[in-house]
């Protein structure tokens, strides 16, 4: 017997030599394997995985993501094509070589492999078939067509980490935020990191931006305006998920605030050897140049989305220890945004969203837990937050700067504590920080065995306990949270060096 795909050779010429996707990459339709890069990511479109359809269903399917690639993204398409070769794959039998068309008793085959948590992804098969037969390359049948049309498909569940402030997939805890920030900064200054992973980290802490709408940014983004006060900074950034339109055409202005404007003015700043090297503009550059030129006509240079979302998850992994990606920082970002009360649409604008319909969950998501913290509770999590990042020295003598009397760091609110120094601050510049509180979380701070650390912690949870009887919102009276833990440990730290007669950081 015949195998039907032979004539595919022959059908094949009703195919063109060439086509093109919404982002202009070019490919061959008549290939068996379509290797196209998007912004978002590569993917192969691989018919030789297809080798059951007839080559009738072949070439319908071919006409169709070629109409698919030039008119939906590009992650859109490669959604649908993954997803109809699962589809082919669930419903494989060995006594049928060859499916002419895709029959009811498919999509029943196929919906039995599924559960209420998967069965959105006959949704996206339904989308495909239902698709594929309103424009003239229908190869499903008249009955499965109208079962598809006419059945209830349970949508993708949603929500259930921001719900439940999952601690792995959730929102990021006030502590574990402040402690990224704190690791980041530490890693940057430290070498640990580059300025890329530094910039794109503080993106994401600030706007909660996907991984595509970093790939799409171009230097020109960042605005920067002089005025009599000093520089003012806005950026533009690329709207994602919008529905028919270009990775660039429509943007969001963001305020920016000085310290992540600079950021970015740096990190423009590092890249004229590239723009040089790659013969780049420098409107027209990436924010974040790759090392390749690339397939995408429109976006020479630019990273993939792909890579910045590994280059997230890779460095936040580095620096906290926690597990970190895009997604958790966009969670983070709504969530604290609806426990200070922030209406809906406020919360929509800041996660790029042109309705409400997919930030009610965060207004369902179970009370945030704050820690009623005590010396006690203080002590027993000081090993495990880690907040404290300087040096313990015994002697002013052994701090970096201990010669300059105006690196000692003072509390003047303690009781009796006219010239009993915290510490020596090694830091040269003047950092403009809330001293002592910024202090103890620095790393250029370098307490002293017998300093006030037990009075100036006791101080501080006796002020918290005063704003949290009061009815103050726990927003205000947590954020000193991180430094008493930094004192704490600090405590711990001085008591083990007067035990061993040295120190030991």
């Amino acid at each position: 017997m015949q195998n039907p795909r032979i004539t595919v050779r022959k059908e094949k010429f009703d195919l063109p030599d060439r086509s093109f996707t919404r982002d202009g990459v070019e490919f061959s339709p008549r290939e068996n394997v379509w290797r196209i890069s998007g912004l978002s990511r590569q993917q192969s479109f691989d018919y030789k995985k297809l080798l059951r359809l007839s080559a009738t269903l072949d070439l319908k399917l071919r006409k169709f993501f070629i109409i698919a690639l030039k008119n939906y993204s590009f992650t859109h398409a490669c959604n649908l094509f993954s997803t109809f070769q699962r589809f082919l794959d669930c419903i494989a039998d060995p006594n049928i070589p060859c499916i002419s068309q895709i029959e009811l008793h498919h999509i029943f085959s196929y919906k039995v492999t599924l559960d209420n948590k998967t069965e959105w992804k006959l949704g996206v098969l339904r989308i495909l078939l239902v698709e594929m037969d309103n424009l003239g390359f229908g190869i499903t049948s008249r009955e499965a067509i109208d079962y598809l049309k006419s059945s209830k498909i349970r949508g993708n569940i949603k929500g259930t980490s921001i719900r439940t402030r999952d601690p792995n997939a959730g929102a990021f805890s006030d502590l574990e935020l402040y402690a990224i920030q704190s690791d980041l900064n530490a890693a940057y200054a430290d070498g640990k990191i580059d300025l890329y992973r530094f910039a794109i980290s503080w993106l994401l802490l600030a706007y909660g931006i996907r991984p595509i709408q970093i790939a799409a940014l171009k230097e020109k983004d960042l605005v920067v305006s002089e005025g009599s006060e000093g520089a003012t900074y806005a950026i533009r950034i690329p709207r994602a998920k919008q529905r028919g339109v270009g990775h660039r055409d429509l943007f969001t202005s963001r305020y920016c605030s000085k310290q992540v404007g600079q950021l970015l003015e740096n990190v423009i700043k590092s890249n004229a050897d590239k723009r040089t090297a790659y013969e780049l503009s420098a409107g027209e550059a990436p924010l974040f140049i790759a090392d390749e030129i690339g397939v995408l006509p429109d976006f020479p240079f630019h990273m993939a989305a792909k890579k910045v979302g590994v280059l997230i998850n890779n460095t936040i992994g580095k620096v906290s220890k926690l597990k970190g990606n895009s997604r958790r920082f966009r969670i983070t970002l709504a969530q604290r945004a609806v426990d200070d009360s922030k209406d809906k649409w406020t919360v929509a604008e800041l996660l790029d969203h042109s309705d409400t319909q997919n930030v009610e969950v965060y207004y369902e998501a179970s009370p945030s837990m704050v820690l009623r913290l005590d010396r006690h509770l203080a002590m027993e999590l000081a090993p495990l937050a880690q907040a404290f990042a300087g040096v313990v020295v015994q002697t002013e003598a052994e701090a970096q700067r201990g010669e300059d009397r105006s690196s000692r760091i003072y509390d003047r609110s303690l009781i009796d504590n006219i010239n009993d120094r915290l510490g020596n601050c090694g830091q040269m510049s003047f950092c403009g920080l809330a001293a002592p509180f910024a202090c103890y979380t620095c790393r250029h701070f370098q307490p002293w065995t017998d300093g006030p650390h037990e009075a100036f912690m006791e101080a501080m949870i006796a002020d918290r306990k005063r704003l949290e009887d009061n009815g103050i919102s726990a927003k205000i009276y947590s954020i000193r949270d991180r430094a008493i833990l930094a004192a704490a440990e600090i405590i711990q730290l001085c008591d083990a060096a007067k035990l061993s007669g040295g120190i030991d950081n």
